[in-house]
């Protein structure tokens, strides 16, 4: 595919992941990225739910900086044209 870097590189970036998500005929550098992006989306909504607790705002902040350093990763490895997990999540397949 033309432009996979570009799709998994849009898997990373929060609700610019529906646009790979749409695309037919992704291949598995794009469909591996996009999983690692929606896991990333879902904690991140998850995260940003635990900032609205009482008492929690701390720590549901910085759990959101861990998402953005790992969505940097993610982007980082896409650009060295690689397929590395991410710490924690990596193993989570919610794509195949």
């Amino acid at each position: 595919m033309k432009h996979s870097k570009l799709y998994a590189c849009l898997s990373y970036l929060s609700i610019l992941i529906i646009i790979p998500a749409l695309i037919p005929g992704k291949d598995s550098f794009v469909r591996f990225h996009l999983n690692q992006g929606l896991v990333l989306l879902i904690a991140n909504i998850v995260f940003g739910c635990i900032s609205f607790i009482p008492h929690m705002t701390l720590i549901g902040d910085l759990l959101n900086c861990v998402v953005l350093i790992f969505a940097i990763m993610g982007i980082v490895s896409v650009i060295q044209g690689q397929k590395l997990e991410l710490p924690v999540i990596g193993k989570i397949r919610l794509i195949r």
